[in-house]
């Protein structure tokens, strides 16, 4: 397969970044795109020069169609990959997977039944900075950790809830704070930190008009030890950049967004602190402020994937893994008690 050729299913915000990312890869074209309805994804179509298919049954019927990029509204995730898989098509899915660990578990199954990729966007672990930080966990460079602590207080005022019918459902979204702008940072801790073994949360709904949480806040107990904190909320004035501390015996590394802020360690083995060399994710009060740099390398991977040439860093097993932390916490809240994130 010299060119893998994609179908975006969704004319939302988020699908201009992967027409943006598919166009900019040398081995993957764009195919078309699909929507709830013909004209709306005709009017989307239309201003990224490109064709609408009627609905997406008719695009995963499209035989030029070996993949697609699913930037549905979440509680479609799962029912709109189960389709694609069906018909032998790869999947890439905006997080979170889907809103349950058993619709995780169908994907993952048929996905593995039906020979094809199923990936979840987790466009940070793919930036410059993130990368070094993971290559120093890997070397322990910060000795025995000791607290990862990952704090997200972010902005969205009620107009933004109010500008879509799904955004802030338990049906739609899942959740709140920590599934729709917190499940990024859930999964760069567990890639950085190692997974979580026990959360303990506490979820309130304090600022908006929504039926999930606008702020959570959590204890966790990681697998190798360490203690650490979560916070997520979307009704902080005026909003603050994603923060991950990793603390060790033997140093310090802070991350904020994308990039390194703090690189404080005791015995630096040749591991310098980089700068990227493109703006970095600013989305803690603008959503649309994340570039399409991440999903470019993200889906580089994947297209190199599904053409055997490299492993698929983020799949559906890695996109099930924060969402059960997720899960565990709205769980943990609603029990009043901790919860083994394996139970979950």
């Amino acid at each position: 397969m010299k060119t893998v050729s994609y179908a975006v299913i969704g004319c939302g915000m988020i699908a201009a970044y992967h027409i943006d990312a598919i166009r900019a890869l040398p081995d993957a074209e764009l195919a078309g795109v699909c929507g709830r309805t013909y004209e709306r994804a005709a009017a989307f179509a239309q201003r990224h020069g490109t064709r609408a298919y009627a609905d997406m049954d008719a695009a995963l019927a499209d035989p030029a169609v070996d993949a697609v990029c699913v930037c549905t509204p979440s509680g479609l995730h799962a029912a709109c990959a189960l389709a694609a898989i069906a018909r032998g098509k790869h999947v890439l899915l905006e997080k979170p997977l889907a809103l349950t660990i058993a619709d995780c578990d169908r994907i993952i199954r048929a996905a593995e039944q039906a020979g094809v990729q199923v990936g979840v966007v987790s466009q940070l672990r793919f930036s410059p900075a993130v990368q070094q930080v993971k290559r120093a966990m890997e070397q322990k460079v910060l000795g025995k950790l000791v607290c990862a602590d990952l704090y997200m207080k972010y902005h969205r005022s009620q107009s933004y809830y109010d500008s879509g019918a799904w955004r802030g459902t338990r049906a739609m979204d899942g959740g709140g704070a920590l599934m729709n702008q917190g499940i990024h940072g859930v999964d760069l801790l567990q890639y950085l930190a190692g997974p979580v073994r026990t959360i303990y949360a506490c979820a309130r709904t304090l600022a908006r008009h929504i039926e999930v949480e606008d702020t959570l806040c959590a204890v966790t107990e990681f697998d190798n030890g360490a203690v650490g904190v979560i916070e997520a909320a979307t009704g902080i004035y005026s909003g603050f950049s994603r923060r991950l501390e990793l603390c060790g015996d033997a140093g310090t590394i802070i991350l904020e967004e994308d990039r390194i802020l703090l690189w404080d360690v005791a015995d630096d083995k040749g591991l310098p602190h980089e700068s990227a060399d493109e703006p970095g994710v600013r989305s803690a009060s603008d959503p649309t402020a994340i570039g399409f740099a991440g999903h470019r390398r993200q889906l580089a991977n994947f297209t190199a994937a599904i053409r055997g040439r490299e492993a698929l860093l983020v799949d559906g097993r890695e996109g099930r893994r924060a969402l059960q932390v997720i899960l565990g916490a709205y769980r943990s809240s609603a029990e009043r008690r901790p919860v083994p994130v394996r139970e979950v």
